[in-house]
């Protein structure tokens, strides 16, 4: 055999046992992490630990278990541990086998410093988020945002929820989470504009569900749909979970603030109207017979 064939015969054969190797390597890792996701739903937090560990030295860069291991260190109270991880997590977001997973540590880190009442760092990791949101994006050629907003004020929620559907739901949370806090802050006009896609997404997603079991389904009120809602325990779950009826609400709350009454009213009676709205629609009751704004959060500068 000439020595170049040769020496390519045996580079081939480095070449298919180390990838055989990597890709043991990258199954076992695998593994590991998912039985750490196992340990931790059992509450075994130090097994979890461990094998979450374990799945990061058998893979190198694993984001996936750094996220693991910033849930244990989570769940242990140890605030700046988890920090920590969330932030190794998302400093190797183009390691995720999913690329929507760097969200998860974005929104963990929110989480947590939500819970620190650290209200400024909440926000910039949520805008983090949303600077990937095409729609919400204002550009010189793209006046989408301003547009719905002005739908809503001249034309009214229904107006809206049949004009636009927005199915990039990675940032439907980011929406939720910020227009709260922008109405628990005073920006009334920036709440609304949140809270509107939010609602607007969630209300796409009921609509994509309803639509798959009965392909004639529409609807030309929030009214009509709530009530659909209302008919299935899957959707009701969903809408109580995804906060639609904490959105309405808040929605509404910031309409008022803005100076917009009649408008609200509509939100809040439609809300009082639902059983499953949860405390949203005994708040909603209490609204209607005397509007309040609720009082701005207190923030925090250091971690509690």
């Amino acid at each position: 055999m000439p020595g170049s064939i040769r020496a390519l015969s045996i580079f081939m054969l480095f070449l298919s046992a180390a990838t055989s190797f990597g890709a043991t390597m990258q199954s076992k890792s695998w593994l590991l992490y998912e039985q750490g996701n196992a340990a931790f739903a059992r509450r075994e937090f130090g097994e979890a630990l461990r094998l979450y560990k374990d799945a990061v030295a058998a893979a190198g860069g694993f984001p996936e278990a750094e996220l693991g291991i910033g849930d244990v260190y989570l769940e242990d109270g140890e605030f700046d541990l988890a920090r920590n991880q969330y932030e190794k997590a998302y400093s190797q977001r183009k390691a995720f086998s999913i690329d929507d997973s760097k969200y998860d540590a974005l929104y963990r880190l929110a989480h947590l410093y939500e819970g620190q009442e650290l209200y400024k760092l909440m926000e910039d990791r949520l805008l983090t988020i949303l600077a990937d949101d095409k729609h919400f994006a204002e550009t010189p050629h793209s006046r989408l945002r301003t547009q719905v907003e002005k739908n809503y004020f001249d034309r009214g929620i229904d107006h809206v929820l049949l004009l636009y559907s927005f199915s990039d739901a990675f940032a439907a949370d980011a929406h939720s989470k910020l227009g709260w806090f922008y109405y628990r802050t005073g920006r009334f006009s920036q709440s609304i504009s949140h809270l509107l896609y939010s609602v607007v997404n969630r209300v796409g997603q009921i609509t994509s569900f309803l639509q798959e079991r009965d392909v004639d389904f529409q609807f030309s009120t929030l009214q009509d749909l709530l009530s659909a809602v209302e008919k299935s325990k899957e959707l009701s779950d969903y809408a109580l979970g995804a906060e639609l009826y904490k959105d309405l609400y808040y929605l509404a709350g910031a309409t008022f603030a803005a100076g917009y009454p009649r408008h609200s009213l509509v939100l809040w009676k439609l809300i009082s109207s639902i059983a499953s709205a949860g405390p949203f629609q005994g708040l909603s009751l209490k609204q209607i017979k005397s509007p309040w704004i609720e009082p701005l959060l207190r923030a925090t500068l250091k971690p509690r």
